[in-house]
This record gives structure tokens, C-alpha cells and sequence, in this order.
């Protein structure tokens, strides 16, 4: 279920080629949020997301979750009282995404990837 987890880099290029080279990841693809490059790595496994922290007021990384349907996640969280702090959002690859804030303002994330 994990999908990826997001961490805020201050050089995207320099944090690019340091997580190809102390880990076996490569780089899997890019993405345009709002005018501004992400980059997702690929390992076995597992997906970096490296994020310029200009999308951010802070540093918090964040670990982002698989779900087969984003509409149905909000719809149960919503059951429980729990309300999304950003999105859903339709990114241009065709994922769907979503944000929640947990109980100390990290930040938790639940993706829809549409192949």
C-alpha cells in the first residue's frame, strides 16, 4: 500500500543525483505541480518523490498511500470526522491525490494511480 514517500530538497538536481548514487533507485519520472518540477525516483519496491521546498512553509516529508479509489478514501474519512487538508487534486498524468494532515502536522498523502 505504501506508494512513495516525499522528501523536501533544497537542490533538485544535486538531491537527484545523490539518492541515484547511495541508493538503487533511478529516476522513474517527472511532473509539473503548478508550474514547479517533482521528480519521483524508482526502487524495488519503493518511490522517492524529491520536492523543491518552494511548495512548502516547512521541511515535513511525507508518506504517501495507494488506494484504489480517492473519492471512496475521503468519503470513509469523512465518516470518522476527518476532513482533507488539501485536494483532491487530478495531476496530468492521470493520478488522483489527496492530503491530510496527522495529529503532529505531518503530512499524509492517498494516490490513485491510473495506468
Amino acid at each position: 500500500m505504501l506508494h512513495h514517500i516525499g522528501i523536501y530538497v533544497t537542490d533538485l538536481e544535486k538531491s537527484l543525483q545523490f539518492y541515484e548514487t547511495i541508493l538503487p533507485v533511478k529516476k522513474k519520472e517527472s511532473l509539473n505541480w503548478n508550474g514547479i518540477e517533482l521528480v519521483f525516483l524508482g526502487g524495488e519496491g519503493f518511490a522517492l518523490e524529491l520536492i523543491p521546498d518552494s511548495l512548502s512553509d516547512s521541511r515535513t516529508t511525507h508518506i504517501a498511500f495507494a488506494v484504489e479509489s480517492v473519492e471512496t478514501k475521503i468519503m470513509e474519512l469523512q465518516q470518522s470526522g476527518i476532513a482533507p487538508s488539501e485536494g483532491p487534486y487530478n495531476l496530468e498524468n492521470g493520478w488522483q491525490t489527496v492530503f491530510y494532515e496527522g495529529p503532529d502536522g505531518e503530512e499524509v498523502e492517498f494516490i490513485q494511480v491510473n495506468d
